[in-house]
């Protein structure tokens, strides 16, 4: 697949070229999200210092809302906290935040929307990230060190090596479903998130006595929440893949909380010596794209959610070690809540 041009993928091919459309039609709302980088700049800053970094980064910020097409320039606001700046764009359809603490951990947020809104600010803005972090962490290079560009080239017969570069960065996608029994009356006891993980995922809880026990068979005032998660290393592209599901006991244990990463750090190979993080690789414009198009869309919905909810898609008549037996898609629905 090419990521070049995912400005121009709309939302109906977006479905239709899914490994599952009909589930992931199903999926109309998405939670917050973030794209996180930290780098290795020590922190602390004057006053003077804030000022003329938050001008330059406002000035990149204004460049990409161009690009991407979004314009309404009056809606960004830029407001100082305790060890950090944020910039709000406050647009109604477009909205997001990206700060800069003291510590140099650079994090753009976007919140909970409808899928086909985040969809239209995903490939709009996301092709403009590479040039915002770069120029983000230039601009700490340039203003922040203590050493700038032209006290450099006085003091050096050649150009000065950068010192601040990313050294972690992660994109991170949340999710919710509501599971809805189609009979609650037949079991009142049941717990309809905990009955969907119980047949595809987890299987055993401990009890009141630590003994490990099925958990659908429990009364539903012992639980508060049961949690899944689990990271594994995508060696083809050297990041690490996270996947996590709760399930609370709020909202009647009707909830399925997902959280997705795709993390690029350090790798650590199972054998030989660690590999370094190389932030113009990771931060460049298809990782954008492989994190939404590939990790979350076929990976995370089509792949992991879909069979928590189904069970795996093997024929039933090869079965081996990696078969779960399918839940009933006449037992429950879901959809995915606007809040939660």
């Amino acid at each position: 697949m090419t990521y070049q041009g995912i400005e121009r993928q709309t939302y109906k091919k977006y479905l239709e070229s899914s490994a599952d459309p009909d589930i992931l039609s199903r999926i109309t709302n998405v939670g917050d999200f973030s794209f996180v980088a930290q780098t290795n700049f020590l922190g602390g800053w004057s006053e003077e210092k804030e000022r003329r970094v938050t001008l330059l980064l406002q000035r990149t910020i204004q460049d990409a809302l161009e690009a991407s097409g979004f314009h309404n320039l009056a809606a960004l606001e830029a407001r100082r906290f305790r060890d950090g700046i944020e910039f709000q764009y406050l647009d109604p359809d477009y909205q997001f935040s990206y700060a800069i603490d003291g510590r140099g951990r650079i994090a753009l947020k976007r919140p909970a929307s409808s899928a086909v809104a985040f969809h239209e600010w995903y490939r709009n803005f996301m092709p403009s990230l590479p040039h915002i972090a770069f120029k983000t962490i230039e601009t700490i290079d340039d203003e922040l060190t203590g050493l700038s560009a032209d006290e450099a080239e006085r003091n050096r017969p050649v150009k000065r090596k950068r010192i601040i570069q990313a050294e972690r960065a992660s994109y991170t996608f949340n999710v919710a479903l509501q599971i809805d029994l189609l009979n609650p009356e037949q079991n009142p006891l049941i717990l309809p998130n905990i009955e969907v993980l119980n047949a595809t995922l987890v299987n055993r809880v401990p009890s009141a006595t630590g003994r490990l026990s099925n958990p659908a068979k429990m009364e539903p005032g012992e639980f508060g929440r049961i949690d899944y998660s689990v990271s594994r290393w995508n060696r083809e592209k050297k990041v690490s893949e996270h996947y996590s599901v709760s399930a609370p006991s709020n909202n009647r244990w009707k909830l399925l909380m997902f959280k997705f990463s795709y993390v690029g750090e350090t790798y650590v190979p199972s054998g030989g010596d660690r590999e370094k993080f190389e932030q113009n690789e990771f931060l460049a414009g298809e990782t954008a794209a492989e994190a939404y198009l590939d990790f979350l869309r076929q990976r995370c919905l089509c792949g992991f959610v879909r069979d928590i909810l189904y069970g795996t898609q093997e024929n039933p008549t090869q079965i081996d070690e990696e078969y779960v037996e399918p839940s009933s898609p006449n037992a429950f629905t879901f959809h995915t809540p606007a809040f939660w």
